[in-house]
């Protein structure tokens, strides 16, 4: 049976913490800081194994030197019970004290993970949050000390200054490590879901359906209706084209060129359903100058010809509005007999591109009669 990595970290400072205790004994040394020091050590180790959050990870860190200073008096007491000897007592206790302290907070933490994974860029206080457990650490070991007259007990207080001096250079050091990898992962999650969107985008460029359907209607153009029928058609369907190829390496365009982009799009799909389709837009002026992912709105529009039936009975009505900071496509809903396949991964990828870039999602509100998707203006 393969043994985690976990378990290795939490028995080489289990048998660390003894052999700090054994030293310290040996050589008159107070060993209270320098266990606080590795117990912190320890817990945020596992906690940045398992990417939770900075508030997880620092009340995971005060709450360790807490119980552990109560769990360590009470391994303490029993081993006192079997030993007479304090050489024997503290490494003993102090072993298994870490033991008991270093599974426990695995567990919190797996747990903690799978309910609430952390997002990169939400835990980019780690530093904060770590700094003011520092705090909460040191007012709490510095009253045990006073309580137990143990400040009495060492050479000076400057001693104990230099003690949580350097705990501090230690949390700050783990914090910007911490700190290092959420940006790296940030960094990647981004690269990562933008090659995603644009392999999602090069595959709608080349979408077999729409350049199929596209294709037959330029034919019934030119076998049925006027050349310059088939004239204008051609034109607007290489302007579709070319946009999709433009913003391509674009992380974001203006709606302006959004809009003329659905606009041209529009007209594709009108000339494919003469009747049935009906495309509204309310924009203001002042909309039109934000930014907004490439192709999105076109997409939204897609999906609602996709999953609807258009017909000239009942219209397919599809509405495009900018209101505040989001401009929204919703279209009432006339589903088709037979469901399309789909993966949703169109929708996926303009969500998670909004979070890279902004922070932000998207709404989606999926009533019985109405379909709608909002999208941050940014």
């Amino acid at each position: 049976m393969k043994i985690s990595k976990e378990f290795w970290i939490i028995l080489g400072f289990a048998l660390l913490h003894a052999a700090v205790a054994l030293g310290c004994r040996l050589g008159g040394l107070a060993d209270d800081m320098v266990l606080t020091l590795l117990t912190m050590l320890l817990v945020v180790i596992l906690c940045l194994r398992h990417s939770v959050s900075g508030a997880f990870m620092a009340g995971s860190v005060v709450a360790v030197n807490i119980v552990g200073v109560l769990l360590g008096r009470g391994t303490a007491w029993l081993f006192g019970l079997l030993f007479a000897s304090p050489l024997a007592i503290y490494p003993l206790s102090t072993f298994v004290s870490t033991e008991i302290i270093g599974w426990i907070s695995l567990w919190a933490a797996r747990r903690y993970a799978r309910r609430h994974p952390a997002e990169p860029a939400m835990t980019a206080a780690s530093l904060r949050w770590l700094l003011a457990a520092f705090v909460v650490i040191l007012v709490t070991r510095l009253s045990i000390l006073m309580l137990d007259g143990g400040v009495q007990e060492r050479n000076t207080a400057i001693s104990i200054l230099l003690d949580y001096s350097l705990t501090l250079a230690v949390v700050v050091a783990l914090s910007v490590y911490a700190l290092r990898l959420q940006r790296r992962a940030l960094e990647a999650s981004e690269q990562a879901n933008l090659a995603q969107y644009r392999y999602h985008k090069l595959k709608q460029q080349v979408n077999p359906h729409f350049l199929f359907n596209s294709l037959n209607v330029l034919d019934y153009l030119i076998q049925e209706q006027p050349r310059e029928d088939a004239s204008r058609y051609t034109h607007k369907l290489a302007d579709v084209y070319r946009y999709m190829i433009k913003s391509e390496d674009e992380t974001t365009v203006r709606l302006r060129d959004e809009m003329a982009f659905v606009e041209q799009y529009a007209d594709l799909l009108k000339v494919r359903f003469p009747e049935g389709l009906e495309v509204q837009t309310d924009i203001p002026e002042e909309a039109l100058s934000r930014m907004v992912v490439p192709c999105c709105v076109q997409l939204l529009v897609e999906n609602a010809i996709k999953h609807n039936i258009v017909r000239a009975e009942e219209p397919l009505r599809i509405s495009i509005r900018a209101e505040g900071n989001f401009v929204s496509v919703s279209n009432n809903r006339i589903p088709k007999l037979t469901r399309p396949v789909s993966t949703g991964l169109g929708l996926k990828y303009i969500r998670q591109q909004y979070r890279d870039l902004s922070g932000k999602g998207i709404e989606v509100l999926d009533e019985e009669k109405r379909y709608t998707v909002k999208i941050p203006l940014l």
